[in-house]
């Protein structure tokens, strides 16, 4: 268990100089609804049976470390993504009906700022936030996994060229965010053609029948959500055989 949660040391820094600045009724809120923000995620990891493998506080939020594959389900993936958002809805009536009871009206006003603020940033379709993860879940019920792979990452860029213009024209203090959501972005284009072979392994590893039949040309056009017939081969065989070719 002390092994299960690590803090990134960058975390740290901006803990303390948040600390030094006077900010502490801030710090404290925003913590509060991170942590509850994730509790979800936790929450629904759990329920459909995932491992969490660690846990890393970073300085605005955390990343889970799970077994889930990228051919885990896709609506339970949907759920997991969406429940952190829906948890930090159900804060609203909780702070209201704390709000002069034991929490006085200026922090009542900052947790509602600041909720709404997260609430809004996790839902931008940019990597690796909730959003990009929700929007995913809904693609691959249109489009092969690859492409899905490729229009996220577009999607995700865009993303950032709209928030750089928006802070640099309303607000220069993001910049640290962005540059870690540039990064995130980057290091999925970057691993795109690992992620589509790891999803390929999780599918000879796993072969799910119980979907829909989907015929497609190539195995790079196959669908998560769909049992493939790729160029009138069961996606079985097909696997099979790359990776049988290449023992």
């Amino acid at each position: 268990m002390k092994n299960l949660f690590k803090i990134h040391p960058f975390t740290y820094f901006i803990c303390l100089t948040i600390l030094l600045s006077g900010y502490f009724n801030y710090f404290l809120i925003i913590s509060i609804i991170l942590i509850i923000h994730d509790l979800g995620h936790i929450m629904l990891i759990k329920l459909f049976k995932y491992k969490i493998k660690g846990v890393e506080i970073l300085p605005f939020g955390s990343h889970i470390n799970t077994n889930i594959s990228p051919n885990s389900k896709t609506l339970e993936l949907f759920f997991i993504s969406l429940a952190g958002i829906v948890f930090q809805f159900l804060l609203f009536p909780l702070i209201y009906y704390l709000n002069g009871v034991i929490i006085n009206h200026i922090s009542y006003n900052i947790f509602l700022k600041y909720n709404r603020l997260l609430i809004i940033f996790n839902l931008l379709p940019i990597i690796p936030l909730d959003g990009s993860k929700i929007l995913q879940s809904i693609l691959e019920n249109f489009f092969s996994y690859k492409k899905v792979l490729v229009i996220i990452n577009i999607i995700s860029i865009i993303g950032i060229i709209i928030f750089i213009i928006y802070q640099t024209l309303y607000s220069l203090n993001a910049y640290l965010i962005l540059g870690f959501l540039g990064y995130k972005t980057y290091e999925l284009i970057k691993n795109t053609g690992y992620l589509f072979n790891q999803f390929i392994l999780s599918r000879y590893l796993d072969v799910r029948k119980n979907r829909k039949v989907k015929y497609v040309k190539e195995l790079k056009e196959i669908y998560k959500n769909r049992y493939n017939f790729i160029n009138g081969k069961s996606e079985e065989k097909v696997i099979s055989n790359l990776f049988n070719s290449q023992i």
